[in-house]
């Protein structure tokens, strides 16, 4: 189906970018080129295909032709630590590894022949299919890529077993025993048909999906939904608040039908967006909200503002993309809820310990997954002796069929629609050489959701700045805690395992005290106490800030910090900053400007 799609409109726009736009008659040569080089090392039916790197035509291009050729893509963020790399390297045991050339010197880029991703600067003519180097002749999309053997004269295999398998997501997981979830290709057949029906996807669709590609709706509700229908997919470079009205603009300019984004941005959009007319044009047909629960308050703001029809999908990356959904449709669950089962089917299971009838969620059909790799224990763990899947998250049932979501039983943290398990964390900071223990709960935020905070025990003292970067280092950048406390011992129930109410207790005072010891900010001079205050919240060495310094130049000063550090200023100040001036803020010097500007 697939393959029949990318070669029926081979002038019909694919991928967009910001630096480039493919057509599917791009995406089939580059399918092809790429299978030149699996025959080049020899791959067959089966064999993984590793793929790392941030140049987005070259993941999904691989990604497609590994699927279709019957091998089995292993997509991960192009930020995967080296050590979690090659843990996953070595359980999949890749045939070859797609990755950008820089990572080349990493160790586990020897597990396997390595194919190198070498982008060159982006074209300037709007994204011809051609590049030009100065005294070289052009290049093909292939060879910008890296991919120098031409184009098989061969189709892709296409396997015709349901039952095989697709490809493998690495959920969040210990670096010792990283989590695979396999899904077959019923699997994701299954859950691209729901998806196709139930939001009228079709060949005129343009789907505005820049979530990331290594998890389950960036992947499956972006190219892979779009090939499904012979669509294009609007990517646009990543979500950042400075960046958010260019963003939004692109919604219009790219005529995008559908906006799949998590509830975090759609926060982000709803405090800072600017204007009401993104999603005015005629071709919109509706704003969807994924991965988490929307809350009920923001639904009916967006959808009051915006005049377009909100959906909430609740799913997991073992149900492909999603499983319940809500929204002004007739086969849908109702507002403020995670909505009905479509195409599958639900039931609660009593925990013995929820009233009123609640209990843990339970899933069955063609989309729920087959299993984690390599991982039999889990596995069986994950299903019940009469083949439901747990999803761990606690329901109530309404009168109407809709599920309306409780909680979870399970630790795993949900912040801005990314699952992290805290274990992973704690893993990963326990291994700096002043912590002896380290144990990491969720709290909760207004634009998160939740947030990782972690709580360490210090052999000898150190600052939060130096863990933090111990953490960045370890971790992808959305797993690092937005807070790394040092607490006296990590709270004990009887049993000896760690008492995580009482610690989410010790963690709010901790960041409360903090709160109130910088309320004062005194008379001094203006540019010092924001540099220091920019490194209280970033959690970086005061003395490497400057009033120029930007998130380009700061690691760390990600949208969560940019939100963070504006709420900061506000309070330390006792300040209001304009929506549009706060959108405006893009480096040390605009908020040293803010505040002098109010003291005048």
């Amino acid at each position: 189906m697939l393959w029949d799609r990318i070669r029926a409109t081979p002038q019909a726009e694919f991928l967009v970018t910001p630096g480039d736009r493919l057509t599917y008659g791009d995406l089939s040569a580059l399918v092809r080129s790429w299978l030149a080089a699996f025959d080049a090392e020899k791959l067959t039916a089966g064999s993984s295909v590793m793929i790392v790197t941030t140049h987005e035509s070259a993941a999904i291009s691989a990604f497609v032709a590994a699927l279709l050729d019957g091998l089995v893509p292993v997509m991960l963020t192009p930020d995967t630590p080296a050590a979690r790399a090659a843990s996953i390297a070595a359980t999949v045991e890749p045939g070859l590894i797609v990755a950008d050339a820089a990572r080349r010197a990493e160790g586990w880029s020897a597990l396997a022949r390595f194919r190198a991703i070498r982008p060159l600067p982006a074209p300037s003519s709007g994204g011809l299919a051609r590049w030009r180097l100065p005294g070289k002749p052009s290049l093909s999309r292939a060879a910008r890529l890296g991919l120098d053997r031409g184009e098989s004269d061969r189709e892709p295999r296409l396997p015709e077993d349901e039952g095989g398998l697709a490809y493998i997501l690495f959920t969040s997981g210990t670096t010792q025993d990283p989590s695979g979830v396999m899904v077959t290709r019923r699997n994701l057949l299954a859950n691209l048909a729901t998806l196709s029906r139930l939001f009228g996807y079709d060949s005129r669709s343009r789907i505005f999906n820049d979530m990331v590609l290594a998890h389950g709706d960036g992947l499956v509700q972006g190219p892979l939904l779009a090939l499904a229908n012979g669509c294009a997919l609007i990517r646009s470079g990543g979500f950042t608040a400075p960046g958010l009205e260019d963003w939004l603009n692109r919604v219009r300019q790219e005529r995008a039908s559908h906006v799949i984004t998590v509830p975090t941005i759609w926060s982000m959009i709803d405090r800072y967006g600017q204007h009401d007319d993104y999603f005015d044009g005629a071709e919109c047909v509706g704003l969807l909200s994924v991965a988490a629960r929307l809350d009920a308050g923001l639904w009916r703001r967006l959808e009051t503002r915006f005049k377009r029809p909100v959906f909430n999908q609740y799913g997991l990356t073992e149900t492909v993309a999603s499983a319940l959904y809500a929204g002004p449709h007739p086969e849908m669950g109702a507002f403020d809820t995670i909505g009905r089962p479509v195409d599958c089917e639900a039931r609660i299971a009593s925990t013995g310990a929820e009233p009123d009838g609640a209990g843990e969620l339970e899933l069955r059909g063609d989309n729920v997954f087959a299993g984690y790799w390599k991982n039999p224990a889990r596995s069986a763990a994950a299903f019940t002796a009469d083949g439901w899947m747990r999803t761990g998250d606690v329901v109530r049932l309404r009168p109407d069929g809709s599920y309306e979501i409780l909680g979870r039983i399970k630790t795993v943290i949900m912040c801005g629609g990314l699952l992290i398990r805290p274990e992973e964390i704690d893993e990963a900071i326990s291994r700096h050489p002043t912590v002896a223990e380290s144990a990491t709960v969720a709290l909760p935020d207004a634009d998160f959701g939740e947030i990782p905070v972690t709580g360490v025990v210090l052999d000898r003292p150190t600052d939060e700045a130096d863990l933090t970067r111990h953490a960045r280092a370890e971790l992808e950048a959305f797993k690092v805690p937005k807070r790394i406390l040092a607490v006296p011992a990590i709270p004990r129930g009887d049993a000896g395992k760690p008492n995580l109410d009482r610690l989410r207790q010790a963690l709010r005072e901790a960041m409360a005290s903090d709160t109130r010891a910088g309320t004062s900010p005194g008379i001094g001079d203006i540019p010092a106490q924001v540099c220091a205050l920019a490194a209280e919240v970033l959690r970086v060495d005061p003395l490497s800030l400057r009033p120029e310094s930007t998130p380009e130049t700061v690691t760390g000063w990600d949208s969560f910090a940019q939100v963070s550090l504006i709420v900061a200023v506000e309070t330390r100040f006792g300040l209001r900053i304009p929506v549009k001036r706060a959108l405006r803020l893009r480096s040390l010097a605009d908020f040293i400007a803010v505040v002098e500007s109010a003291r005048r």
